[in-house]
């Protein structure tokens, strides 16, 4: 660990995760700089934020946005560098770049080290490797290929390599089913297609803070109530000695470094299937303490686990789903019931008011696609189309 104070440059700052983690380094008095695309992306404007930039979009404007980060560390100091979202992948491509000649600590991977397991066929085969349960999976990389994976199982689920947010998915079961015409899938070399048997289970994340292939805090969590069957919007962390042994196995057959979060499909026996992996923080980390978040990014020690039964929200979101959905809203506060907002935190409330500001980034989406409400886009593609990566070539 860095002697001197660190000085920290989070990038993506709109994402729910990215709001609570800039709040806590804000509660440590840490000294931080929250960027995104856009002005009013909510975790700039936290009070654990000491100042807030604006830098061009990663995934259009990659040098540029490079360009952004390293002038910002220059200027301001900057010893801790706090990638949020995929963004990840374009700080990682300009890795040498960034570093030279600076005292920077680059709290992510290697690019070939995120790839492997953002891609969700290489991910799948890595942990099969690691002796790992995986669903029984085809890859299709061709419609003839897509057509006969689809045939092997009388219920199946299907995704896109390098899909998110619930996104770039099909199935013939259980609530998403015939959400997506498959007709219209059409996989390819560059952009393959999983198809796996549809399990039925609970789904559970995990997310882990790791120093050189040791997990130092981790945590996992269910999602009493979700957003159009896809992200949760309730996060409840659970006991789980398994999420926590395969963090640790993969952390350390990688030689992790920085957050890494991973999705589970939990089978009425406990065997907890491997999903997918996102290589970043997510929601994991509201139910951690300030304190212990900070201890893990700049004094580790022993292993820290999240106990059971901490609970955190993102109220309108809850709210909506109650709205839009009047004979839920019952059960969708019951399930919030005991659970503290993420947007909405102690002494720290503009990132509430910022989230609904920041709608202006979805209306801008929209715009640059030519789309319109009536075409089905959901809120959460909306989220990050400027920081998103989809397993091109990083130039």
């Amino acid at each position: 660990m860095q002697s001197v104070e660190p000085r920290i440059l989070a990038t993506t700052s709109r994402m729910p995760f990215a709001v609570d983690e800039i709040h806590k380094l804000g509660e440590t008095k840490r000294f931080l700089i929250a960027s995104d695309t856009f002005r009013a992306a909510p975790g700039s404007h936290s009070r654990g934020a000491k100042k807030h930039i604006t830098v061009p979009a990663p995934t259009q404007e990659t040098e540029a946005f490079v360009d952004k980060v390293i002038e910002t560390i220059d200027a301001e100091q900057i010893n801790w560098l706090l990638p949020m979202f995929e963004e990840v992948f374009y700080l990682a491509a300009h890795r040498d770049r960034i570093a030279e000649g600076r005292d920077v600590e680059l709290f992510f991977p290697d690019l070939e080290t995120l790839r492997k397991v953002h891609d969700k066929v290489s991910f799948a085969q890595l942990c099969k490797d690691l002796g790992l349960p995986v669903a029984e999976t085809l890859t299709a990389t061709d419609d003839e290929q897509f057509k006969a994976a689809l045939g092997h199982w009388e219920h199946w689920f299907a995704r896109a390599a390098f899909g998110r947010g619930g996104l770039d998915i099909a199935t013939n079961t259980g609530p998403l089913a015939g959400e997506a015409d498959v007709d219209t899938i059409h996989p390819s070399a560059d952009d393959p297609w999983l198809v796996q048997e549809f399990l039925k289970g609970v789904d559970r994340c995990s997310w882990s803070v790791v120093h050189h292939g040791e997990v130092v805090l981790h945590a996992c969590y269910e999602h009493p109530l979700t957003i159009d069957n896809r992200g949760g919007i309730i996060y409840e962390s659970v006991d789980s000695p398994e999420s926590l042994e395969t963090a640790q196995r993969i952390a350390r057959e990688l030689n992790w470094h920085g957050q890494i979060s991973f999705d589970y499909l939990m089978t009425e026996d406990g065997v907890h299937h491997m999903v997918e992996c996102n290589p970043r923080p997510t929601a994991g980390c509201t139910v951690a303490t300030a304190e212990e978040f900070d201890t893990a990014l700049f004094n580790p020690g022993e292993l820290v686990v999240v106990p059971a039964g901490r609970k955190k929200m993102i109220k309108a979101a809850v709210l909506r789903d109650a709205l839009m959905h009047p004979s839920r809203a019952a059960a969708n506060f019951k399930a919030a019931k005991g659970a503290t907002g993420v947007y909405d935190q102690s002494k720290d409330h503009m990132p509430l008011l910022y989230s609904a500001l920041s709608l202006q980034h979805i209306f801008a989406y929209r715009k640059h696609l030519g789309m319109n409400k009536d075409k089905g886009e959901t809120l959460v593609a909306t989220q990050f189309f400027d920081v998103l990566y989809d397993g091109s070539p990083i130039s």
